[in-house]
Parts: C-alpha cells; sequence; structure tokens
C-alpha cells in the first residue's frame, strides 16, 4: 500500500501562492475595469457569449463536488461513485428543449435569479420563498467546495484544518467580491483548462500505473479485475462491490435514483446558477449553443476521477477511510485526491496539478457564492427596502452580503464534511420545494397561484418531515430519499388545486408565452417608452417597477 503522506517542495509552494495571486489580481482588474453596478458583479452585464457563457457552466459543475468529491466516492464506493457526475452531465442535456424559452422568459422581465423568474407571474411571495431557498442552499454549496479546496491545503501544504478553511474562504470572497461574475468567468478559462489537461490527461495514467504496479503491473484493467475478483473479504467487502453500479451494500439502486440522480437532474430546473449563466449570455441561440458544450467537456473528466479513487483504494487501502467503516482515527476521504497528487506527480508538477484541485473547487465556491448572494440581495432585501439604491449603492449592497454569505458557509463547513452527499441534499430540498411550481409557473398556461403556493410550501415541508424522520411509518428508503414522496405529492396538488381554482386567475403570463407576450400591453420591445427612467440595463425590479408590475 502507498503512504498517504508526501512532500511538497519549494517550487510547488510557489506555483500554489502565485496561483492564489494571480485569482486575486483578476479580480481587482476586472473590478477596475468593468464592475460599475450590481448587474456587472452579478450577471457581467449581460455580455457573455458561447465559450464563456459553457467554460462558465462546465467550471461551475467541475468542481470539488468532481475533482475532490468524485475521487474521494471512488474511493469509498467505486464505480458507483460516478452516478452524481454522470446525472450531472446529462442534466444540460435533458433540459436544452427549455433553455430557449427559460432565457426568453429572463430576457423579457429582465431578471437576473431564480425568485424574480418566479416572482414575476405569482408576486412577491413567490419571489421571498424562491429567493430564500436557493440562497441557503447555494450556501451549502459553497460550503462543499471550501470543504474540498481546504483538504486540499491541508494535506499538501500541513497547514491545520481550521486555517486552511479560513484561507480558502478569504480568498475566494476576496477575488469574488472585487471581480464579480465577469472575474470567476475569465479565471475559468484557466480553471478548465487545467482541470481537463491535469485531470484528464496527466494524472491518470500515472494513478493508473502506480496501482498497477502494486498488484503486479498493468493499468487500470488489472485493477478493475482484482476489485471485481480479488479478496475483498479483508475490507468486509464483497468480492464485487467497487465495480458493482448498484454499489449493494452502502447504496442500492433506490437510493442512487432518489437521492443522487433526481436531485442531481432536477436541479437545474430550480437552481439560482442555471438562470444566473442564462442571464449573462447574450441571446437565446447563445445560451442553447453553450449548454451543449458542458457534457462534453464535464462527463470524461468526472468519470476519470472516480476510476482514480478506485485506484486509491489498491494504493491506501483502509488508510483514508472513515473512522466509522473500519479507517484509522481522523482519516479523511476528502484527502484521497490531494495525497495522490503528492506520492505519483514529480515536483513542479505538484504545484501544477494542485492549482488544478484549487482550480476545480475555487470555480465551484466563487460561482455559487455570487448566486447565494444574488438571491439574497435580489430577491429579499432590495425588494424590502423597495430598490431604492443607485448602482453604486446596490454594488455595496452585493459585496457586503457576500462577505456575510461566505462567512457564514464556515459553519456549514463545520457541522458536515460528505462533498456529494452536502450537496445532493441541499439539491434535494431545493428541488422539493421548487421543481414542480417552477416547472408549472414557465410550462402550464393554466396553473394558479393558489396552486403554486400550496405546492411549493406542502412540498418543502414533506421533505423536511421525511428526512427528519418526523414520520415513522415510511420505509427507510422513502426516510433516505424524500423526494420519493415530496414529488409525487407535489405533481398532484398541483394538478387538483389548479383544476378547482380557476377562477382566481393565471398569474401574469406575458414573458412566459410568446403568443401572450406580442399582444402584452407590457411589452418593452415594443414599447420602450416603458424604460424610459429606469433605464433597459437596471436591474429587473426596477423595470417591473415602472410598469406596474
Amino acid at each position: 500500500m502507498g503512504d498517504v503522506s508526501g512532500h511538497v517542495s519549494g517550487i510547488d509552494v510557489t506555483i500554489i501562492i502565485a496561483y492564489f495571486i494571480m485569482l486575486i489580481a483578476i479580480g481587482f482588474y476586472v473590478a477596475n475595469k468593468h464592475v460599475k453596478s450590481g448587474e456587472d458583479a452579478s450577471i457581467a452585464g449581460r455580455k457573455l457569449g458561447i465559450f464563456l457563457g459553457g467554460i462558465g457552466k462546465t467550471a461551475n459543475s467541475a468542481g470539488g463536488s468532481s475533482s475532490v468529491g468524485g475521487t474521494s466516492w471512488g474511493y469509498q464506493y467505486g464505480i458507483a461513485g460516478a452516478w452524481y457526475a454522470f446525472a450531472e452531465g446529462i442534466t444540460y442535456v435533458l433540459y436544452l428543449p427549455i433553455i430557449k424559452r427559460i432565457w426568453r422568459a429572463l430576457y423579457r422581465t429582465r431578471t437576473a435569479s431564480a425568485g424574480q423568474f418566479f416572482g414575476y407571474r405569482w408576486g412577491p411571495g413567490a419571489r421571498y420563498y424562491a429567493g430564500l431557498i436557493n440562497a441557503i442552499c447555494y450556501m451549502a454549496f459553497v460550503g462543499a467546495q471550501i470543504i474540498a479546496t481546504s483538504a486540499a491545503i491541508e494535506v499538501l501544504l500541513g497547514w491545520g484544518h481550521m486555517t486552511s478553511l479560513l484561507v480558502s474562504t478569504a480568498v475566494i470572497i476576496v477575488y469574488c467580491t472585487a471581480g464579480g461574475l465577469r472575474a470567476i468567468v475569465l479565471t475559468d478559462v484557466i480553471q478548465v483548462l487545467l482541470i481537463l489537461v491535469g485531470m484528464g490527461l496527466i494524472m491518470p495514467p500515472l494513478v493508473f500505473g502506480a496501482a498497477g504496479d502494486v498488484l503486479g503491473g498493468g493499468g487500470f484493467g488489472v485493477v478493475w479485475d482484482t476489485l471485481t475478483n480479488g479478496d475483498m473479504t479483508l475490507y468486509g467487502m464483497s468480492t464485487d462491490f467497487m465495480t458493482n453500479l448498484g454499489a449493494p451494500l452502502v447504496f442500492g439502486w433506490p437510493y442512487i435514483i432518489g437521492a443522487i440522480i433526481l436531485p442531481s437532474i432536477l436541479i437545474g430546473g430550480v437552481a439560482q446558477a442555471a438562470f444566473q449563466y442564462q442571464s449573462s449570455i447574450q441571446s437565446a441561440d447563445k445560451a442553447f449553443k453553450s449548454f451543449i458544450m458542458v457534457p462534453f467537456l464535464y462527463i470524461p473528466v468526472s468519470i476519470i476521477v472516480v476510476m482514480m479513487g478506485m485506484c486509491a483504494f489498491v494504493l491506501y487501502g483502509m488508510d483514508l477511510m472513515p473512522e466509522a467503516v473500519g479507517g484509522p482515527a481522523g482519516a479523511n476521504p476528502n484527502n484521497v485526491l490531494p495525497s495522490l497528487i503528492v506520492n505519483f506527480l514529480p515536483t513542479g508538477l505538484i504545484g501544477l496539478l494542485l492549482s488544478s484541485v484549487l482550480s476545480a473547487t475555487m470555480s465551484t465556491a466563487s460561482t455559487c457564492l455570487i448566486c447565494s448572494t444574488t438571491c439574497l440581495t435580489e430577491d429579499v432585501i432590495k425588494p424590502l427596502m423597495k430598490n431604492k439604491l443607485d448602482d453604486r449603492g446596490a454594488l455595496m449592497l452585493f459585496r457586503i452580503c457576500m462577505i456575510c454569505v461566505g462567512l457564514g458557509t464556515i459553519m456549514i463547513t463545520l457541522w458536515a464534511q460528505d462533498i456529494i452527499a452536502l450537496l445532493t441534499t441541499a439539491y434535494a430540498a431545493a428541488c422539493a420545494g421548487l421543481f414542480v411550481p417552477m416547472m408549472s409557473t414557465l410550462l402550464i398556461r393554466k396553473a394558479t397561484k393558489p396552486a403554486v403556493y400550496t405546492t411549493m410550501l406542502v412540498g418543502l415541508a414533506v421533505y423536511g418531515a421525511t428526512a427528519f424522520h418526523w414520520l415513522p411509518f415510511l420505509p427507510d428508503i422513502i426516510e433516505a430519499a424524500p423526494l420519493y414522496i415530496s414529488l409525487p405529492i407535489s405533481l398532484i396538488l398541483m394538478a387538483v388545486i389548479t383544476s378547482a381554482t380557476q377562477k382566481s386567475g393565471n398569474g401574469r403570463l406575458d414573458a412566459y408565452f410568446p403568443d401572450t407576450w406580442e399582444n402584452s400591453p407590457g411589452n418593452w420591445e415594443k414599447h420602450p417608452e416603458l424604460l424610459d427612467g429606469p433605464g433597459p440595463a437596471r436591474l429587473p425590479n426596477d423595470v417591473n417597477a415602472s410598469r406596474g408590475a
């Protein structure tokens, strides 16, 4: 078995420090050059094209969950750990049919957040609700990425756990606060390149070869054969445990489908990042094409890191497994990828690949931080302040909230350490309260306000009661994957209440349905005088207010 300890040379430390400095420098450069308003900070002034939009979404997905988290799950659960990455990538394919429709609705409402998109049709209550859910869930997303970033720093630089968390959080806050989404997207170009080259090309042959050498020679094929047919009883596992897609001793198909695949796919229709990146892209056609890029860049590398995690089991045995399943005290499976880097890469390349890990984790952390802050400012605070802020005030509010959100995520990192479990739980909670109402808002003309409000409240309440085991009569699999009960209840309520409450009205339809927008007196494309005063570049609620929304 390999040694989980390693050595980081001065050259590697220099590369890492230079990378941190570069991120901060880019943030301040962009702040000085491009960020003059809250809209510039949150959605890059609505000026991104196909390439930058696609790169931004890829980097957001290929973060700590797919690098540090994916390797950790491959190490603990084998090939079944790839389901999260696969589902996350497939999300972009499944939502392609409605991407242009979402972009047009965002464009017509001049909105930048899920809450604004939702509240435009159903009023301020729906806006506050969607904004709060997204703000809280994205704090969990940020926490997951900071956990991954700090794990890399902890192993490779030898810093303490809390020091690593604080440094990771501080760097992310500084360059996001300065440069906003544009700074994130510009650094994403560098980050995605490092991810693809480092994780996809340089590292796999070295790790596969090292694991094969331990087994007498060969590559990943020998590792797979050993994990399938070798004697795994030493670790209390069945012979094919790590090569079974259903991971029967840990997950099983009901859990994989209900708690990993389902929330990872559905989140694309309710998460702030999807709406925010759509708002930042110049046109519907460019938004569509940028989505097509993501699966091709994301899925292959994400599966490779899971395979490297399986090799790590051959190299390290139980040395990094959690104590609860037989590992040594203090072991942390999030340290698998950093340990592989230290043990099997030469000096210089260690620093480069660590930068690749930091690229992946910090890119997603920064995007999630922007998303959480946008939801908090645009859907909660600014409406309560009646939007009485000029550009300078809006930018100041945005930056203050970003610092508060970033610091708040530290509490989450102390509470939970399983990166992918934290993400999928947050995904599922958001989907329980928002997926059916959000899709009904976009696609169902006859949906009514009573149906939407009842569905969003009951769906989240049922999910929470099930997740916290307040309904003891439910089967174990339902408690482990509460979407199995919350989603069907939401669908039934939406259908029944919509049918029974047609006289209550269908909300504001013009932005979501082309024919209604064409004939709407609030159509600012036909009536630009509606934008007089606030101006078309203002954040959406100013426009809504000018129309009496």
